[in-house]
């Protein structure tokens, strides 16, 4: 921890109630919103005699005064002292990341470590008792952000934003080696979206703007790690965990209104499809995860962020370099009838509530999980199996009367109410396999049964329990539409006519991706 020096004032007059703002080079302004304020860079202490809010947005009347930890009159600093008197996460996260990233890359990755601590009395500050404070502001912060990128080369940057009722503190480093040039330019380059995640993850409701840290430069940067541990405006904790590499990629977000999760494994590349597959794939899916939340009523923004998630880490693959013998018309063909997608498991949750004092085993819930697994056998001949399946769980109670809200107690006359249960699955799986490099088998099995449970009340007396239940399942040999549409793309090429292969499949592909209704799989 560097020790505080006095150096040469640098006075900044403050206008009230001024907002920082940071240019697209990262200068950042030098206004900070504390009114009737002088604020004094590169010195020891900043005085804050006026009305200032905490972390939690509280006011705080006390003489009170930022100790820092790096003096200095540098544009990162000078964002800081603006940051540090904001009454929010969100706020004193705004712009930050991107100006530390920004920093850091400008200074050719030399290490960076700056805090504004607060302190209340009027007395300096005994050096070491401040060193501790100054550590326990990361230690121990209420809200922080955590960033890890590791280099094509082998070195790891790290960067951390902390914040609490304490203060702000920032860090980043590199550790295991220095980058070079074009890696400083690409750390750079992750500024802004770095800044995005963050400014989605403070905001509330959060959400997922991860943009160009899921799409790193191989050359460049092989993993990268985002954690978030935060306070919301409430009070309630909400976490998130972000891992990327060139095999595996996973996320993790833990709110109030529940979690989502889901993780993924592109088996280096083997089963990506072309853009067209990929992309009637992930409609697909979308759909489903809709008509999911919508027969489950799931919460719609939770389900957002979750669709949000599974998009933007399937965009990973959009740019991914296929395996060498990959344009082989044996492996070409074998992708045909497969979602095109990397493997993955994902789910959404909801925290279970008990709406219902007289009947607390009456429990409301949501819970959806969908998978996607492909196996591949080359002894003695190539066979592919992929299964894609799903589970929706939900209960939730429903008053009789829709222009009411219903409010349950333990009077009877509140009882008025229906009470669903959901329990829906359902799957397809495709196998393909081949004798002497010939095609010989090309089938696909869907299935989908759909279970609800309804019983209704009055007053309390059981009226009705009512079981809707549909099922629907088809087994279907593909065999000789592939043929057919192979031959015609033979045919195509033989003549100079451009390929509509990719199309076509796309067009079909409702035959094998996953469908959660009776209705969706076609007879």
């Amino acid at each position: 921890m560097n020790s505080i020096a006095a150096v040469r004032p640098f006075p900044i007059q403050v206008a009230p109630a001024a907002t920082p703002q940071l240019s697209g080079t990262g200068q950042a302004a030098s206004t900070v919103t504390q009114a009737s304020t002088q604020v004094v860079l590169g010195q020891q202490l900043i005085s804050m005699d006026s009305d200032i809010y905490s972390a939690k947005g509280t006011l705080q009347t006390m003489s009170s005064r930022y100790v820092w930890e790096t003096p200095g009159v540098d544009k990162l600093s000078q964002y800081m002292t603006a940051a540090v008197q904001s009454g929010s996460t969100s706020a004193r996260f705004q712009g930050l990341g991107a100006a530390l990233m920004a920093q850091l890359a400008a200074n050719g990755g030399a290490t960076i470590a700056q805090s504004g601590l607060l302190v209340n009395d009027g007395a300096a500050p005994n050096q070491l008792i401040l060193s501790l404070q100054q550590s326990g502001l990361r230690e121990y912060a209420s809200n922080s952000i955590t960033f890890n990128l590791t280099t094509a080369s082998g070195a790891t940057v790290t960067l951390g934003l902390y914040s609490s009722e304490q203060g702000l503190a920032v860090d980043a480093q590199v550790q295991g080696g220095t980058l070079n040039a074009k890696e400083l330019d690409g750390l750079a380059a992750l500024a802004s979206s770095f800044q995005s995640a963050i400014n989605g993850l403070t905001q509330e409701p959060p959400s997922f703007q991860l943009g160009a840290l899921v799409k790193l430069d191989p050359a460049l940067f092989t993993g990268l790690q985002l954690d978030a541990q935060l306070v919301t405006s409430n009070g309630q904790p909400q976490t998130f965990e972000l891992r990327l590499d060139d095999q595996t990629r996973s996320l993790k977000l833990q709110g109030p209104s529940g979690e989502v999760k889901m993780s993924f494994d592109t088996q280096g590349g083997e089963l990506l499809g072309s853009q067209a597959m990929r992309q009637a794939a992930l409609a697909n899916y979308l759909n489903q995860f809709d008509a999911a939340q919508q027969r489950g009523h799931g919460d719609k923004q939770l389900m957002g962020l979750f669709k949000g998630a599974f998009s933007q880490l399937n965009s990973v693959d959009d740019n991914h370099t296929r395996l060498a013998n990959s344009a082989m018309a044996l492996n070409k063909n074998s992708r045909l009838l497969l979602s095109g997608l990397a493997d993955f498991n994902a789910s959404i949750s909801q925290p279970t509530k008990q709406p219902n004092p007289l009947k607390p085993e009456e429990a409301d819930g949501f819970s959806y999980q969908v998978s996607q697994s492909t196996r591949i056998s080359t002894d003695p001949n190539l066979r592919v199996e992929q299964q894609q399946q799903a589970t929706l769980r939900a209960a939730w109670h429903e008053g009789l009367n829709p222009g009411m809200d219903l409010q349950l107690t333990r009077d009877n006359e509140s009882q008025n109410y229906r009470y669903h249960e959901v329990n829906d699955q359902s799957n397809s799986t495709t196998r393909l396999g081949w004798r002497k490099a010939v095609m010989t088998d090309a089938s696909v099995s869907q299935q989908a049964t759909q279970k609800e449970r309804v019983r209704t009340y009055q007053k309390g007396i059981e009226l009705s329990d009512v079981d809707n239940n549909t099922s629907s399942s088809k087994d279907r040999d593909l065999l000789g539409v592939l043929d057919t549409l192979l031959r015609q793309d033979r045919e195509a090429q033989r003549i100079g006519v451009q390929s509509t292969l990719e199309r076509q499949v796309a067009d079909l592909s409702r035959l094998w991706l996953l469908q959660s209704t009776s209705a969706l799989i076609e007879n």
